[in-house]
């Protein structure tokens, strides 16, 4: 049997807390009246019993009698100590107002299990009469069955102006048949607006989540934006969302993070967007997408030629999806953001992938390309990519392995990127001609402002980051904008003797080559 208080047992347990809230505040010196003790304490008690009768179900049955009261009481008590601090503040969600006119409804802030008589309080503004609310968040606010049913019932009232559905992190801590029953219910509700951005992230919904949240996207013939991120994604969810979204003609977002889709997956969804000729914002990182998907969702990505943002970030794409991925990007003229930080190209799949960015994205913005084991000679060709970029004003090369003399190759093209205000360089094994070359290349460029430069890991001894820092705030008013944390002096030195002699012969004959690249806008 599941765990349950008599309403009398509940009362008795609200005058204690009561009880010992007035103790509490009399000792703190905070004056608190026995009215507001009591207040605060039943709505403490009801929180906390909301919560334990949540956590007294698991997907296999009910959890022990004992574990449940324990945490009941540890629960009253962190509430209890809150209100005290608070001066006897009532610990529910709040009951907002409704506001004539408001366009926004939001609930997120802390974790709260609703029920019915909560879910009425904390949606009362969608409810009210009139109400126009085009856009609501209901994250942080874990709706159960008939929380779900209000919930529902507020969302139908405001179905002919509602636009944009918030409802992230919304199942929480259910068993799963009580979850899905939830994300049903309020999904249906859905169905009858005509939303343009859906939200449903951090819900752990796999393939049977995405099947019961289907009324929510399914006939949404203009929906532009849809964000499942951390929803436990697999293949079959990956499966089951192609085969649901029937009308893709708008959509132009898609993001998926965090979740196990893999290169079969990723297939799945690269069949999805080969019918979203409108995609300008896609992301899929940290999905453990190899090779094989990684290939098919730059296939599938190049039916649209509008992309604005592309993220594959933490994926193990290796050089062998760089032939695809660049033949997608030569095709984006108004590409602004790439993120391919740790997707393992190498200098290989980098020089292909830059060779295709020099030749196009003019309007680029933001470049980040960590952990790609990047070498002095990968560093000619992100030289060479982002020469003439006068939008750019992020790059990311952190975790590489530029040394010095890669980094002083990505100097040479700074002078050309007046925008630029974030340069990360961290863990490069670059010594103090490196960073010179790219202190001096920031301060000679022309630019009015610059926010960080980022030389954390590497080979510097204390002389040099003095240098460093005293060459930018010369420039731009402080030393502020570096960060040089971790470093190893001794490798410093060693490097240091290595360097003597060497960017002479650097200068001479691979820094004419370089120029004249940068010149053309060609990868050398």
């Amino acid at each position: 049997m599941s765990w349950s208080l008599s309403e009398r047992e509940r009362a008795d347990t609200a005058a204690r807390v009561a009880a010992n809230i007035a103790t509490l505040a009399f000792f703190r010196g905070t004056e608190l009246s026995d009215d507001a003790a009591a207040a605060a304490a039943a709505a403490i008690e009801r929180k906390a019993y909301t919560a334990a009768i949540v956590a007294a179900r698991t997907t296999t049955g009910n959890r022990p009698a004992g574990e449940i009261a324990s945490g009941y009481a540890r629960k009253l008590a962190e509430l209890a100590l809150e209100a005290v601090k608070s001066g006897g503040a009532a610990l529910e969600p709040a009951a907002p107002a409704a506001v004539a006119g408001a366009e926004e409804h939001d609930l997120t802030g802390s974790r709260d299990f609703l029920d019915a008589d909560a879910a009425e309080k904390a949606l009362a503004p969608l409810l009210a009469a009139g109400s126009v609310i085009k856009k609501v968040r209901f994250s942080t606010k874990s709706f159960g069955r008939e929380a779900a049913h209000v919930a529902a019932r507020a969302l139908r009232s405001v179905a002919h102006c509602l636009e944009h559905a918030d409802m992230s992190d919304v199942i929480a801590g259910r068993a799963e048949d009580e979850a899905l029953e939830a994300l049903r219910t309020m999904s249906a509700a859905l169905s009858t607006s005509k939303l343009r951005h859906l939200n449903l992230s951090d819900n752990a919904l796999g393939e049977k989540g995405v099947r019961a949240a289907a009324d929510a996207f399914v006939g949404q013939e203009g929906l532009e934006f849809l964000s499942l991120q951390n929803v436990g994604a697999s293949v079959h969810a990956c499966k089951a969302l192609g085969e649901l979204m029937v009308h893709t003609r708008a959509l132009a977002g898609l993001h998926l993070f965090n979740n196990m889709s893999g290169d079969e997956g990723a297939g799945h969804i690269g069949a999805l967007l080969a019918r979203c000729p409108a995609m300008a914002n896609f992301k899929m990182a940290s999905s453990r997408v190899g090779p094989e998907g990684g290939i098919a969702l730059a296939k599938g990505l190049s039916t649209s030629h509008c992309l604005v943002r592309l993220d594959l970030s933490d994926n193990p794409l290796t050089e062998e999806v760089a032939p695809a991925l660049a033949a997608l990007l030569a095709s984006q003229p108004v590409l602004r953001a790439l993120n391919l930080n740790d997707t393992s190209l190498t200098d290989t799949g980098v020089a292909q992938v830059c060779k295709a960015l020099a030749g196009a994205a003019p309007q680029l913005e933001e470049l980040e390309l960590a952990l790609n084991e990047i070498t002095p000679d990968g560093a000619r060709a992100v030289a060479a990519a982002v020469s003439g970029k006068v939008h750019l004003f992020k790059l990311n090369l952190r975790e590489n392995e530029l040394e010095s003399a890669g980094a002083s190759t990505v100097a040479r093209a700074l002078s050309s990127l007046p925008a630029l205000t974030q340069l990360d360089l961290a863990a490069n094994q670059i010594s103090r001609a490196g960073a010179l070359a790219v202190a001096r290349a920031l301060v000679s460029g022309g630019r009015r402002a610059f926010e960080r430069l980022v030389l954390d890991e590497n080979y510097l001894a204390d002389d040099a980051v003095d240098a460093v820092s005293d060459t930018l705030a010369g420039a731009f008013g402080g030393a502020g904008c570096l960060s040089a944390e971790d470093l190893d002096p001794d490798a410093a030195e060693d490097e240091d003797e290595d360097e003597e002699g060497g960017d002479e012969a650097m200068d001479d004959g691979a820094a004419d080559e370089l120029a004249a690249a940068l010149e053309k806008g060609a990868r050398i």
